[in-house]
């Protein structure tokens, strides 16, 4: 009997055992315990999408991070916004010669736009010595940069190398080859092939059906001018035909007279070439004093005014060469103040702005892009 009480204990303590203590059961299912909130220990596996894993502070990884090369101007180089102050010093000036306002033009607006001052020197009337002594004047007045015609290289050598030797940057604009052909140290020319342009506007003339040809040159010893005229001359004698140069000078009615008097002489005579309004419109006088009109000669000039753009509308005028002065003097000034405020350099010895060609096909072209000519 007491036996069989004791396996009947057993029995139970054995049950007990097989369903576990309540301290040890397994929950129900429907009783699944809250999953655990993360820790600042436990990093979630994603980071959720509205807040990103932080980045690190600034005097953490940021700082052994190495830091990037500067990017400003050097401190040596002029700031933007520093003033400056260019001199221009050219062979000629609006108040006598039509042309130099649109250089002129050019000048101030490029002036206005980069915030520089600019003072533009030229002589009263065409005296290469003059200019070379104004070129003295601008570096004794100590600029921050100096644009000059270079018309004469050897004249003028002297005066623009005392320019860069005092540390001043130079350029050259309108008249010159470029710093290695005219053995002057500048910085660049801004302006057009001389002698292509006469060379071309001859071979336009001679393809019209002009025979014999003459360069009117209203500035003997300009080297720019004097280039027209020989690049004309060789275009004539390529072709096997003859021409010559005409001096005259830029009072109007003193040339008039000297083309009148010149036509007189030699009437076979059928190509003119002038070099400018202070060559064209003489020669326009002239033609209207002696009775020729469209067709009677072949002319051809260089540059544009009021006038000549008139001559070419009527036929009077095959064509104009265009070395877009506007240009010349705008993007002087602004090459010497992308120099001196972020030290960006010229890429060529040569920055070239014709010739370019104006006719009867794209004077409407010409003049709507233009406005006026000046």
């Amino acid at each position: 009997m007491k036996r069989r009480l004791v396996l009947v204990l057993l029995s139970a303590l054995f049950i007990l055992l097989l369903t576990g203590c309540p301290g040890q059961a397994t929950p129900a299912p429907t009783e699944a315990p809250a999953q655990p909130t993360p820790t600042k220990e436990a990093a979630p596996a994603k980071p959720s999408p509205t807040k990103p894993a932080a980045e690190p502070t600034p005097t953490e990884e940021m700082a052994e991070a190495p830091t990037p090369a500067p990017t400003a101007t050097p401190a040596e180089a002029p700031q933007p916004s520093e003033e400056l102050t260019f001199y221009f010093v050219q062979h000629a000036l609006c108040a006598w010669d039509s042309f130099w306002c649109t250089v002129e033009q050019g000048i101030k607006d490029a002036a206005a736009a980069m915030g520089v001052n600019v003072t533009i020197l030229g002589p009263d009337e065409f005296d290469l010595e003059k200019t070379a002594a104004l070129i003295d004047q601008a570096v004794a007045a100590q600029p921050d940069g100096l644009a000059v015609t270079v018309t004469d290289p050897v004249l003028f050598k002297d005066p623009i190398e005392r320019a860069i030797n005092a540390g001043i940057p130079v350029v050259g604009y309108n008249a010159g080859a470029g710093p290695e052909k005219d053995g002057i140290p500048y910085l660049t020319f801004i302006g057009m092939d001389e002698y292509q342009g006469g060379y071309q506007g001859g071979k336009r003339l001679i393809a019209a059906g002009a025979t014999k040809g003459v360069c009117i040159n209203h500035q003997v010893g300009h080297a720019g001018l004097d280039a027209r005229c020989r690049g004309f001359q060789d275009a004539f004698e390529e072709a096997g035909l003859s021409a010559e140069v005409l001096a005259i000078t830029n009072d109007p009615a003193e040339s008039q007279t000297i083309i009148d008097d010149y036509y007189t002489a030699n009437p076979d005579v059928d190509a003119f070439l002038t070099l400018g309004p202070n060559g064209a419109n003489p020669f326009y006088a002239f033609l209207e004093a002696a009775g020729l009109g469209p067709g009677d000669v072949y002319h051809g000039t260089f540059d544009l005014s009021p006038e000549i753009v008139a001559r070419i509308e009527d036929g009077t005028t095959l064509f104009a060469i265009d070395q877009q002065p506007f240009l010349q003097g705008y993007y002087s000034t602004v090459t010497l103040t992308l120099l001196l405020r972020h030290n960006i350099k010229p890429v060529l010895p040569v920055t070239p702005t014709g010739p370019g060609f104006v006719d009867q096909s794209n004077i409407q072209i010409v003049k709507e892009l233009a406005g006026t000519y000046r």
